[in-house]
């Protein structure tokens, strides 16, 4: 009699115990399956570094130019002094468990010096007799410009928004650039070495908006804090230049490297 009351005490103890657990079970196995990695909405700050320089300078040869009693020589050169560097914010919105739209406004500085100098030589004839005059001027510019870079991209994410872990993702789309600040000035010296300065809003860009397509891949991490490191890769390709003549040319092609924290 007491073997059978512990055998029903032990089969009512370990039935009792069975529903907590499976219960405990699902609950686990629910809070595994709850959370979200990659938010419906996040907005953050960006730096941008360029693989290279966003404008390229380079030097003409002097060019002479003459008829019977004259003769021209002009050349020209130009020295970058832009910065690889760029810094904005950036926003993405989740509209799939796979896909979202990431928008970004990044500033840019984009500088440079250029010089250019005119040497002419004049002859004439005096009873007979050959004279030659030199003269030679030479001008300074300096352009100062700021950049806003527009990126806009669908974003294709290796790993559904709800699955932990650190995930990668693919993307391409367009950009829109504007030139919102300008300033330039020129001085210029005459042959008797008189400087004349400064003559300011001398120089227009070639286009002072332009678009490109753009292609990246980059990945996300989420740090203990739950903000979202997002480092990437990007190339973008830009049709129609800001600055465009024989020895000031800004970069079509355009690699760079982006980190943003974003929460």
């Amino acid at each position: 009699m007491q073997l059978r009351l512990l055998a029903l005490a032990v089969y009512f103890c370990t039935a009792s115990m069975l529903p907590a657990q499976s219960a405990s079970s699902s609950s686990s196995s629910s809070d595994k399956g709850q959370g979200t990695f990659v938010r419906r909405f996040s907005i953050g700050a960006t730096l941008s570094v360029l693989g290279l320089s966003p404008l390229s300078g380079s030097s003409t040869a002097a060019t002479p130019i003459s008829n019977a009693t004259t003769t021209v020589i002009t050349s020209a050169s130009t020295t970058p002094a832009s910065s690889r560097i760029g810094y904005g914010l950036t926003a993405q919105v989740a509209i799939t468990d796979h896909f979202a739209v990431a928008v970004g406004g990044y500033l840019r500085r984009l500088a440079y010096s250029s010089s250019s100098s005119v040497t002419t030589n004049a002859t004439t004839f005096i009873n007979g007799t050959s004279t030659t005059t030199t003269t030679t001027t030479s001008t300074n510019t300096r352009v100062d410009a700021r950049l806003l870079d527009v990126p806009f991209a669908l974003r294709y994410y290796g790993r559904g928004r709800h699955t932990p872990g650190p995930r990668w993702f693919v993307e391409g789309g367009g950009a829109w650039r504007d030139t919102p600040r300008l300033s330039s000035s020129r001085s210029t010296t005459d042959n008797s070495g008189a400087l004349s300065c400064c003559t300011t809003n001398v120089v227009q860009p070639a286009h002072r908006r332009s678009r490109g397509f753009l292609g990246g891949a980059g990945a996300q991490f989420i740090d203990p804090f739950g903000i979202r490191v997002v480092p990437e890769i990007r190339y973008t390709r830009w049709i129609s230049p800001i600055f465009d003549d024989p020895t000031t040319r800004t970069q079509r092609n355009q690699v760079e490297a982006a980190l943003s924290l974003s929460f």
